[in-house]
């Protein structure tokens, strides 16, 4: 499978997830209240959280480890036996601490849930190895279909009962009965594989040292950017009651696919990084990357000034009016998309300076924890989003400096920065031109149309004439478009 083809469908595959979550909001803010909505969403926060805190880098160590060791099939038994144990393990501290879950986040009712947080996190742990293995083992494409099916049947699992008029805890129990044959035939999925494996007599040696040398850092770093992800949420749940947090985490949303198609780009493109980095061809490092910096931008700047101009009326729409307060947050959180356009740790993982990620995060859960408690104290619930979009900026242009230094380049070579300034200025003219439209007292979904078409036309034709891409990257990008806006490009 071609480069481009392994990064449009992992991030389709991917991103079914996200927009499988996105889908169950638009339901579940109006078929649950907003205290059970909001007593779901913290019990997902608190497993999901527990779950990345404690895959410790493993699953993402076989992305460099298999291609090279000696001993593929006993890294990949050594990996599963890790990921088992660790599950048992933090499932038997969730439970324990229920209590205490309970009370930090003024939710009692998460006592009672307490056994069904623990299974969650026993059940997901150990299928963490499954993209990676997947992925590292060039087959791309079974990773497509058996990840895309059970992210519908993550939905499914959810919808069906919800909409059937069944009760939070219900519902939670038939998530729990998905989880366990998820499970299963993701296992049955990793044996077929793992049975095709070959050793390789001229690799390296597998050394379960190295694994967990290289595993410890991005473990932490990555268990520090998942809490970074959801400290605002867990700051907000601490201050406030379950209700407050439904109408909070509505605003603080992302859009579904950025993020997956920036970090499945980074995953795809890192062999690519760390083959032409250890052949000295720095240049080719950053063409790629830059590259993909452009695509993402292209898509990511227009719908950040859009969504930000029409909140008012996109927010309603999807979550009702119950939800009007979530407005001003989603318009703050969705600026922090600005920098928002790469996975900006992929390429210090390629250069093997893993230890750096750890510090980065660690910084920016630090800063993220004292100014999102600052910000609340001082202006109220508002503080949270814009602390976290405040760190978020500040952390990305630091990842900029340390790879500057790691690269021997300046700050402005090593960012495509005239393409995004021709990017953020024509998105900018298209929101201009429909902000006459936006004064109109029209439906919310015929106003959103409206302004939509005409804000992509005058975009298409702003990006057209920018120079922003070039002649490869068009036809990159021609290829994702329906053939009438082709053209465009």
């Amino acid at each position: 499978m071609r480069l481009r083809s392994q990064v449009i469908w992992t991030s389709i595959s991917k991103s079914l997830k996200h927009v499988s979550v996105f889908i169950l909001a638009i339901f579940l803010t109006r078929y649950f209240s907003k205290y059970e909505y909001g007593t779901y969403l913290q019990i997902m926060i608190i497993a999901n959280t527990a779950i990345y805190l404690a895959v410790f880098g493993f699953p993402a160590s076989i992305y460099y480890f298999l291609p090279r060791t000696q001993e593929k099939r006993r890294l990949i038994k050594n990996t599963v036996a890790i990921l088992f144990f660790i599950s048992v393990l933090v499932a038997l501290c969730i439970y324990a601490a229920s209590d205490v879950f309970g009370r930090q986040f003024n939710n009692l009712q998460l006592i009672d849930y307490g056994w069904l947080i623990a299974a969650f996190v026993l059940l997901q742990i150990p299928i963490k190895l499954y993209e990676p293995f997947m992925i590292a083992s060039d087959n791309v494409a079974r990773f497509v279909i058996v990840n895309a099916t059970f992210n519908v049947g993550f939905l499914l699992s959810i919808l069906i009962p919800v909409v059937l008029g069944y009760s939070l805890g219900e519902v939670l129990f038939s998530l729990f009965v998905f989880y366990i044959v998820q499970l299963l035939a993701i296992y049955a999925a990793v044996l077929f594989t793992y049975r095709q494996l070959v050793d390789d007599p001229d690799g390296e040696p597998y050394l379960p040292v190295s694994q967990l040398a290289y595993s410890a850092p991005i473990g932490l770093s990555g268990a520090i950017s998942e809490i970074g992800v959801v400290v605002d949420k867990i700051v907000v749940s601490s201050y406030y009651d379950p209700e407050q947090l439904a109408v909070y985490a509505r605003g603080a949303m992302e859009i579904p696919l950025f993020n997956v198609v920036a970090n499945s780009l980074g995953n795809i493109l890192m062999p690519r990084f760390v083959e032409e980095y250890q052949k000295g061809n720095i240049n080719k490092v950053i063409e790629l990357w830059h590259s993909s910096i452009r695509i993402m931008a292209m898509f990511v700047y227009p719908t950040l000034v859009f969504f930000i101009l029409t909140a008012d009326r996109l927010i309603p729409l999807l979550f009702t009016d119950a939800y009007l307060g979530s407005v001003i947050i989603f318009q703050i959180y969705t600026l922090g998309l600005i920098m928002r356009i790469t996975s900006y740790d992929a390429i210090i993982r390629a250069i093997g300076k893993t230890k750096i990620l750890f510090k980065m995060s660690f910084l920016s859960v630090s800063l993220n924890i004292l100014l999102t408690i600052a910000l609340i104290e001082l202006i109220g619930i508002i503080g949270a989003p814009m602390a976290t979009v405040l760190v978020g900026g500040v952390i990305r242009i630091f990842y900029l400096v340390v790879i500057t230094r790691l690269l021997d380049m300046n700050m402005l070579n090593i960012f495509p920065w005239n393409s995004l300034l021709r990017l953020i200025l024509i998105s900018i003219i298209a929101g201009l031109v429909i902000l006459p439209i936006l004064t109109l007292s029209l439906p919310h979904f015929s106003m959103l149309v409206l302004s939509g078409s005409i804000y992509s036309v005058v975009y298409l034709i702003g990006l057209r004439f920018s120079g922003a891409l070039s002649k490869s990257e068009k036809e990159s990008v021609r290829g994702l478009l329906p053939r009438s806006l082709r053209w465009a490009v």
